[in-house]
């Protein structure tokens, strides 16, 4: 099996080239998001619009992410557990969504605190995350 490098949201993980189909667009759209952290890291503080625009790419790109199921909790045996999980998996993706909805917001307010305090609320949500859904 050949094994290709992806970029997920700031971290690096393989990807097999023929993982299941909603794996391989789970990777796209955390690509998308991991992009858009990636450039609004590199703007200026008081780039607000590029803030805006850059935390609402991110945003999108958990959105439509959140329409698929890491592969990894396709594979669980069904039953409670395999439930809980994807429960988690849900909650985190819809947190981290409201996190950059949040984060949006202080850059439309032009507020440096509540972009720091939005800012430190995805990390630790993508954190928690990675740690758990993220194939390593």
């Amino acid at each position: 099996m050949l094994i290709i490098p992806v970029i997920s949201a700031g971290f690096l993980f393989t990807q097999p080239v023929n993982a299941d189909d909603d794996d391989t667009q789970l990777a796209k759209t955390m690509k998308e998001a991991s992009d858009a952290l990636k450039a609004l890291r590199k703007l200026p503080k008081d780039d607000w619009a590029g803030g805006v625009q850059k935390s609402r790419a991110a945003a999108e790109g958990i959105r439509k992410g959140m329409a698929f199921i890491p592969v990894m909790l396709k594979d669980m045996r069904d039953g409670v557990e395999k439930d809980k999980a994807l429960a988690d998996y849900r909650r985190l993706m819809g947190l981290n969504y409201a996190a950059l909805c949040e984060l949006e917001l202080a850059y439309l307010e032009k507020d440096a605190a509540k972009v720091l305090a939005a800012s430190k609320s995805w990390k630790a949500l993508k954190k928690e995350g990675h740690k758990k859904y993220e194939d390593e």
